[in-house]
């Protein structure tokens, strides 16, 4: 697992994992709130709440988020969303695999369409492009992940394991494999697969994400040349003609 940011924000109370912590609350349901979100049926209702609490667990983070705010972001009342999950420890579990799931699912749909294992240059920049892209086209699902490495030491490890293995572990293995396709067909020089794959995340994001607190937000040209250097500083150690230690 790699662990690519630290957050020195103050931490909140931790979760509770007690029986008592699910618990159906005997204040009055939150009145429902008309929106978009809301659809009808018993799938449609759910969905709405997990939108609606991706929404609100990442703008807000976990310890500060409540079960009557989700319930007015999604449009629906707190009963319903006690029909459909025990409190707001399974639902924040619930919604962040199945985000990290859909995020895995399309870096590794992105990739198989871009990355033909024929000019490891041009796959390198589409692989990068990929794992970089992930920010821009699932906003709120890294909203999420930020507040969770905010909270990080709050959460069961049973929940980080889980979103790992949904999301994170599923995005870097499909990295090495497509690294390991290129070495297969003699383009890169890879004697450690594990190592290379931490390396060329590392490289085709530090640029982006290590930056001075409070700089402004890169322009997609230029996301795309810190790629292209790193995807670039990637091959002048991997390439096949680089010389080897």
């Amino acid at each position: 697992m790699v662990n690519w940011a630290t957050d020195d924000r103050p931490q909140e109370a931790p979760l509770s994992t007690s029986p008592t912590a699910h618990a159906t609350p005997a204040a009055p349901a939150t009145p429902v709130r008309p929106g978009p979100a809301r659809t009808g049926g018993r799938a449609g209702k759910r969905q709405a709440i997990t939108q609606g609490a991706r929404t609100v667990f990442g703008r807000e983070g976990y310890s500060r988020t409540s079960i009557e705010a989700i319930a007015a972001e999604a449009g629906v009342s707190t009963r319903t969303i006690y029909n459909h999950f025990e409190g707001k420890e399974q639902l924040f579990s619930d919604v962040v695999h199945d985000s990290a799931g859909q995020v895995a699912d399309a870096f590794i749909a992105t990739v198989e369409q871009h990355v033909t294992g024929t000019d490891p240059r041009t796959d390198l920049l589409a692989l990068g492009r990929a794992f970089v892209g992930q920010r821009t086209q699932f906003p709120e699902h890294f909203a999420m992940v930020r507040q969770i490495k905010a909270e990080v030491q709050h959460f069961p490890p049973a929940v980080i394991d889980a979103w790992q293995q949904a999301g994170p572990q599923r995005v870097q293995r499909e990295v090495g494999r497509r690294l390991q396709q290129l070495a297969d067909g003699g383009l890169l020089r890879i004697p450690e697969p594990a190592r290379a794959t931490v390396h060329f995340i590392a490289l085709v994001t530090s640029e982006i994400t290590i930056r001075p607190y409070g700089s402004p937000s890169l322009s997609p040209a230029q996301v795309q040349d810190r790629v292209s250097r790193g995807v670039d500083a990637f091959l002048h150690g991997y390439g096949a003609g680089a010389p080897t230690a």
